[in-house]
């Protein structure tokens, strides 16, 4: 059952790309702390309880870590999972031991602490290393470091590189693939739901939209300026006003967006939260202020966001493919483990985003992108 539930959101999140909020999706669209939290802890546990209740003795052996950006984030503990599920499918198809493990800082504002958390796995020299960053120049060291040493390193989400011809071709040989999805599209989808929106609302597009991010990141930032080119050219009378920013703290993104409503009143006709913590500020925002005029469209999915969908403060979520990226991840690193050849014939995988409304987000596919938990093993 489970298998099937994943063929049918891996199938989806390749199909609906082209239709839910209009969405261009696809490729020919795109313009282009140190502790380890609770659930990463007890998900390593049960992989490795599977590995040993499993694997038959004298199994061939892979150690893989899984450095995450934040343990605390449902976003990268949605990598986990897929990876989790992923080492447990290949274990019971290949007769293999997969002993999985997942570190890193609390929380993605931790870069130093995320370095340092590279550097001490390279240290506990593990087969492979799948991660993602949000500190690509100080990573791409420690990446060359670790594939010096014979360590294969994926990347899930935020790599080295965006795919989109961001300056990252001379650290290419220092990892093996990075999944991914368009930051640059997941705007425009974005911007497309929020016209949607409008129209189902019968607001006239004329007014400002408050634009909301975690931190400033280079590929975070398409993400951002996707979204103002779909609006510059198809709601020309609508103004993005400059992007606040909230450090990855929701109560800084809740009170980021409070500050906008004050501030401009009746002209704010919209709010676009381009993670899942700025999301859930334009959630808590709206619930406690009683408005449920201002449309608002979210991007990733955690579960104040899925209440924000579910209770009408968003019209639509962004969904990304982080189960997914790290299923594929962990299935390209066992099989270059096994084989010595990288079976993807690109670095830059895209996994496509897709919209999903509240009619959406009941029906199972959907529900899956919503709630990654929903597939764990």
């Amino acid at each position: 059952m489970k298998k099937k539930l994943l063929a049918a959101v891996l199938a989806c999140a390749m199909a609906v790309s082209l239709a839910a909020c209009g969405n261009s999706g696809s490729d020919s669209t795109d313009t282009k702390s140190e502790a380890k939290s609770e659930t990463a802890v007890s998900s390593v546990a049960e992989a490795s309880s599977a590995s040993e209740e499993t694997a038959p003795a004298g199994a061939e052996s892979y150690t893989v870590t899984y450095l995450s950006p934040s343990t605390a984030s449902e976003y990268w503990q949605s990598c986990e999972i897929g990876m989790r599920n992923a080492a447990l499918d290949l274990q019971d198809e290949l007769g293999i031991t997969i002993n999985f493990s997942t570190t890193g800082p609390a929380t993605e504002a931790e870069t130093d602490a995320y370095i340092t958390a590279f550097e001490s796995t390279i240290a506990s020299k593990p087969d492979a290393i799948i991660t993602a960053t949000l500190e690509p120049n100080g990573t791409a060291v420690k990446s060359k470091e670790a594939t010096d040493q014979g360590i294969y390193v994926n990347y899930v989400s935020m790599g080295l590189g965006d795919g989109s011809g961001a300056n990252d071709a001379s650290w290419e040989p220092y990892y093996g693939v990075h999944y991914y999805c368009d930051n640059y599209v997941i705007g425009q989808t974005a911007a497309k739901c929020m016209l949607d929106a409008w129209k189902a609302a019968n607001i006239e597009p004329k007014g400002k939209v408050g634009m909301h991010m975690s931190v400033v990141v280079e590929t975070l930032e398409k993400r951002m300026q996707g979204f103002v080119d779909y609006m510059a050219e198809n709601a020309p009378d609508v103004e993005c006003i400059d992007t606040l920013y909230n450090e990855n703290d929701v109560n800084n993104a809740q009170t980021n967006v409070e500050t906008q409503l004050s501030t401009y009143g009746d002209e704010l006709i919209g709010l676009y939260g381009g993670n899942n913590i700025s999301g859930d500020g334009i959630a808590n925002a709206l619930r406690s202020a009683g408005i449920t005029n201002i449309p608002g469209i979210a991007v990733d999915s955690d579960a104040v966001e899925v209440q924000g969908l579910r209770d009408g403060y968003f019209y639509a979520i962004v969904a990304q493919t982080p189960y997914e990226q790290g299923y594929n991840a962990m299935v390209n690193a066992i099989t270059y483990l096994r084989t010595g050849e990288n079976t993807e014939t690109e670095k830059h995988i895209n996994c496509p985003s897709t919209a999903v409304t509240a009619e959406m987000m009941d029906q199972e596919e959907y529900a899956a992108l919503l709630d990654p938990t929903l597939l764990k093993r």
